[in-house]
């Protein structure tokens, strides 16, 4: 009944369907799913009732989501749909089993047609166990958090009479241990209610667990379980070590521990710098974020390695991979043809729009299917890009990719390629020739067969400088122009110098990457490797990992290139081969201990939990509002775009979410405040964010920070007794990995007490 009065659903009339006057016709959509895609997540663990025995594509995708891979299963609904039944004079019974949890009215509907009738009926039907339990329990604890699960007991039971000896026995299944007795016993009056509570502690190993209550007494009994998540108090982190031996030999050391749950390590090695890809597409795939960008990112550089041997994806597996992505880019694309970086936007962005066009075309002349109605509008906007009079260098870099990739369409554009080469040539002589917009430039020659304009620009581009623009720092400039060189001129790549496949090499072995610039080193790599290298073979490296004192061979494999998984207890690596190597060691997972001091690195974090008085504390009590107050600013004088800052929540805590209100067509949008300030919302002139994530067990908030400190604010309530890990605050500059801060852990005590609201 709840559901059906939250719909404002009525059992449906045939005859007043069919009869009904006649009127104009309203047709209504949704787009919720396109705006809420990760709803899919939790079905599919209601389905399943969780679990986490391996790796799940489930998992892969919470995490991609910047979910909480661990999730607790969820109850379902209780609803049925019988489908069409055969009915007659004689009766028929049609049975449904109502889950255990559900005590409420249920509305049973039945509509029927025949050759000379319709009609419906309904009835209500009272479910109701013998005792009815409602336990509650944390949503989300960390390892070694304390807490308490209370236990509501109502005694339903028809002539059980006063005082009624109810038994209770708490089973905390895996991953919990009881710190009490585990049985209770308590007397109850028809009709009433008392309370238990049991005190339990969260085990090492993260994942989701149930604890099951048994209530017995007179001749009846009732069950009720409950579930909760056992999650790292770290946010879950991709990274990768990359190096080039001479001597064809190698030692390292894994630069972090890892738990052993979703933990993924591995080693990789070959006489190619094709080899440096692997970690790269370990590091895309575990990205723990969404923006368009990113987005594109995972999918775009597959394009690129599906003709290489040793990277042949199944063509049926990337064609979802495109389906789900151009799902989600409708729901990214603007008005005006472009693409923005966040749903809510309210401006499209060039850049990302040309990056976004780029992967589609390049998608579809590979043969997947691109809809017309997402391709066409952002050739529009590419259109009036290329037309549009270039102010300065990076505007006119934005005009010759827009030129290609109307060229690339098959589009007559020849007007814009001259008139943008004589503005050039008119406003800097010789010296643009060594942007990238030359090798754009060049290649758009190329494509209209005019070799000598073509051959006289692309040997102009130089290796570019270190920038930290999202889309032209330096990885990403020199791996579009090789792309272009090994797609366009691949005579050339055969006398490329040394000098520049190292300048693209350089920044890759250094960890200076990002997710725009890892997708293009990707196709870089691949197509020149396919040009130059040809099918890769079977090498001969070998591969050590040191568990305690001993040396342990690593079981390889050597396509796509050699590889073996590390196991997370490994306090060593060992390589060698028989010439000159790459090698790269990727991570991604939970680090094992949390951090012994803060992070500071261009980015300065900090956080408190306020009272009611604005006076930080370290205890509330069940039911307390408590404020999170998050400060940031850069430490090194410069402004940070796209950062991430994620705040996980404390065990035994739940946000407020009308503390984070939605702000028609900008997202979602918190109480947020600049300085000392009362807090308002929206602030004037204060940090706003460009996107925020709530989430179950996390607020992730993305924007950009300067010198100025900038404050967040909004509200949690306490709705469990324990006491809790409190998970460092934790920001990131997604386009700049070395800028990054973190505070440090802490706890907080809950105490019972106070009024309890449902979470």
């Amino acid at each position: 009944e709840g559901i059906l009065q939250v719909a404002d659903h009525a059992t449906p009339a045939p005859l007043d369907h069919f009869l009904r006057k006649r009127a104009l016709q309203v047709r209504t959509q949704q787009m919720l799913d396109l705006l809420l895609p990760e709803y899919r997540l939790l079905l599919e663990r209601s389905a399943s009732g969780g679990g986490m025995a391996v790796r799940s594509a489930l998992m892969e995708a919470a995490i991609g989501a910047n979910l909480n891979p661990f999730a607790r299963a969820v109850e379902a609904p209780v609803a049925f749909w019988s489908g069409l039944l055969d009915a007659g004079p004689e009766t028929k019974e049609y049975a449904l089993t109502v889950p255990e949890y559900f005590n409420g009215e249920l509305r049973i509907m039945a509509v029927a047609v025949a050759e000379q009738a319709m009609a419906s009926a309904q009835r209500q039907t009272l479910v109701r166990a013998p005792f009815v339990l409602i336990p509650n329990a944390p949503l989300v604890v960390a390892p070694g958090d304390e807490f308490e699960v209370s236990l509501g007991v109502a005694n339903m039971l028809e002539g059980s009479g006063e005082q009624l000896p109810i038994r209770v026995a708490l089973d905390p299944g895996e991953g919990l241990t009881l710190l009490d007795d585990g049985e209770h016993s308590l007397r109850l009056d028809e009709g009433s209610e008392g309370r238990l509570h049991f005190r339990l502690r969260a085990g090492e190993a993260p994942g989701p667990v149930s604890l099951r209550v048994l209530a017995s007494g007179g001749q009846a009994a009732a069950t009720r379980s409950a579930t909760l998540s056992i999650r790292p108090a770290l946010p879950y982190q991709a990274s990768f070590t990359s190096g080039r031996s001479e001597r064809g030999q190698a030692e390292l050391t894994p630069p972090r521990r890892l738990i052993p749950q979703l933990a993924e390590q591995r080693l990789s090695a070959s006489a190619s710098p094709l080899v440096l890809t692997d970690g790269l597409l370990s590091f895309l795939e575990h990205f723990p974020h969404g923006c368009t960008e990113q987005l594109v990112s995972r999918v775009f550089p597959f394009i690129g390695l599906s003709q290489h041997g040793g990277y042949s994806v199944q063509r049926v597996e990337f064609e979802q991979r495109i389906a789900a992505l151009l799902q989600t880019l409708r729901s990214r694309q603007h008005s005006d043809g472009g693409f923005v970086w966040w749903p809510g936007t309210p401006a499209s962005d060039s850049e990302l729009s040309l990056y976004v066009a780029h992967f589609l075309l390049e998608a579809r002349q590979q043969g997947y299917a691109v809809p017309t109605d997402l391709l066409n509008p952002l050739l529009g906007y590419l259109r009036r890009l290329a037309q549009q009079p270039q102010q300065d260098r990076d505007e006119a870099r934005r005009r010759a990719v827009a030129i290609y990739l109307l060229i690339r369409n098959g589009e007559v554009v020849t007007n814009q390629l001259l008139h943008l080469h004589e503005g050039l040539q008119r406003e800097y002589g010789d010296t643009w020739q060594t942007d990238l917009s030359n090798a754009y430039l060049a290649a758009s020659y190329q494509l209209l067969r005019r070799q000598r304009e073509a051959n006289q620009l692309i040997d102009g581009y130089r290796a570019a400088q270190q920038t930290r623009h999202v889309f032209h720092d330096r990885l990403s400039q020199d791996a579009q122009y090789l792309y272009l060189l090994a797609r366009h001129f691949p005579e050339r790549l055969q006398r490329l110098p040394k000098e520049r496949l190292d300048a693209l090499l350089e920044p890759i072995i250094a960890g200076q990457i990002h997710t725009h610039s890892a997708a293009w080193a990707i196709l870089a790599l691949g197509a020149w490797g396919e040009a130059v290298l040809g099918p890769a073979g079977v090498e001969d490296i070998t591969m050590q990992q040191r568990l305690g004192q001993a040396w342990q061979a690593l079981q390889t494999s050597p396509q796509p290139f050699t590889h073996a998984t590390v196991d997370v207890r490994a306090e060593q690596l060992r390589l060698k081969g028989q010439g000159p190597l790459f090698y790269q060691f990727s991570q991604a997972g939970f680090d094992q201990a949390l951090p012994e001091s803060a992070l500071k690195q261009g980015l300065e974090i900090q956080r408190e939990y306020l009272d009611g008085a604005g006076q930080p504390v370290t205890s509330a009590r069940v039911g307390q509002e408590l404020t999170v107050r998050l400060r940031l600013r850069s430490t090194d004088n410069r402004h940070h775009q796209q950062v991430a800052v994620i705040d996980l929540l404390p065990g035994g805590f739940a946000v407020e979410r009308d503390s984070l209100p939605r702000e028609p067509g900008f997202g979602i949008l918190p109480m947020l405040r600049p300085g000392p300030q009362a807090a308002i919302y929206p602030p004037p002139g204060g940090w706003q964010p460009e996107y925020v994530d709530i989430r179950e067990d996390r607020v992730v908030l993305y924007g950009s920070f300067g010198p100025e400190v900038s404050t967040i604010e909004y509200r949690v309530r306490a709705t469990a007794a324990g006491q809790f890990t409190v998970p460092p605050a934790y920001a990131e500059a997604l386009y700049d990995h070395a800028v990054r801060a973190r505070d440090l852990p802490g706890r907080l005590t809950v105490g019972a007490g106070g009024l309890l609201s449902p979470p």
